[in-house]
């Protein structure tokens, strides 16, 4: 028979095991923006595994490079077997490019929150499943507010005057811009662009060069990151890297592009634009600086 102090004792370990935030899951991200992400929304430390790409904040490379925190693999080299042997709760992926990985990850038992990074509002709901899934609904929501309102201040800067076309490189060698199914897309409009061939379907479509040039862009961005190289544009590693203001001005018509004439062909760096999470605001505001120069 339980003494009336045990009795106690197992209401309170039962009510403790119930409490918000009181459930550490182990948690493996597969995408940069969720190691940022699960950060942000104070669930830094139920990390098991995270990507050699994970960049923010400072504490997760720091981690990694101490031996605390698990690297999984890149982005599209993944081993679900390597994801498995950290017993995960959860898994978190990203894009059409992990689909067959989150597959694969459930189809182990592995719950797995996916975000196809189409829309913000895509991402605001995906940030509030993660805080569902671990207990941390208050600090997703807090999170979401925040992103929320960074952009709107930022687009009441940005309000007035006419929208400059922008064309968005994200592939020197596959030439691609963010389309219609990409949060990418919004921001550009947001901080008063106008991104050229974003109305076509898709996270990343395909245009060429010609289409640019008769598009006359006002801007052209180029995606950098740090350590970037290149370009490659012959052998196995072509399309790797980045390219250079030089190699844009040296293509096929492009005197005649208003970008080139005028000398607004800008690097831009894809670490941070291609967050979907905390990052979205500095992607935001870093868009803008590059597209209004200021």
């Amino acid at each position: 028979m339980l003494t009336s102090i045990q009795v106690r004792l197992t209401l309170c370990l039962a009510l403790l095991l119930f409490l918000p935030g009181a459930w550490a899951a182990r948690i493996v991200s597969l995408a940069p923006n969720w190691s940022h992400t699960v950060s942000a929304v104070g669930a830094e430390e139920e990390l098991v595994g995270v990507t050699r790409y994970a960049r923010f904040p400072q504490s997760i490379p720091d981690k990694v490079a101490k031996g605390e925190l698990a690297v999984v693999g890149g982005f599209t080299d993944i081993d679900p077997d390597v994801v498995a042997a950290l017993k995960p709760d959860l898994a978190l992926t990203a894009s059409g490019l992990q689909l067959g990985l989150k597959a694969e990850l459930e189809k182990r038992g592995i719950k797995v929150i996916h975000m196809e990074e189409r829309s913000l509002a895509e991402v605001y709901a995906k940030i509030r499943a993660l805080g569902e899934a671990i207990d941390h609904r208050p600090q997703a929501a807090a999170l979401v507010d925040s992103i929320r309102a960074g952009l709107d201040k930022l687009a009441s800067q940005y309000a007035a005057g006419e929208p400059l076309k922008v064309y968005y490189e994200i592939n020197y060698l596959y030439k691609c811009v963010p389309g219609a199914d990409s949060y990418i897309s919004e921001l550009i409009r947001l901080v008063g662009g106008e991104p050229v061939f974003a109305e076509r379907a898709g996270m990343a479509p395909t245009v060429t060069w010609p289409e640019v040039v008769q598009s006359n862009p006002q801007v052209i961005l180029l995606p950098t990151w740090p350590g970037a190289t290149g370009p490659v544009f012959e052998g196995p590693q072509a399309g790797s890297g980045t390219t250079t203001v030089a190699e844009v001005q040296g293509r096929q018509g492009a005197e005649s592009v208003f970008a080139v004439q005028h000398h607004q062909v800008k690097f831009i760096d894809s670490a941070v634009t291609k967050q979907a999470g905390p990052s979205i605001v500095t992607a935001a505001r870093l868009l803008g600086e590059a597209i209004h120069g200021k």
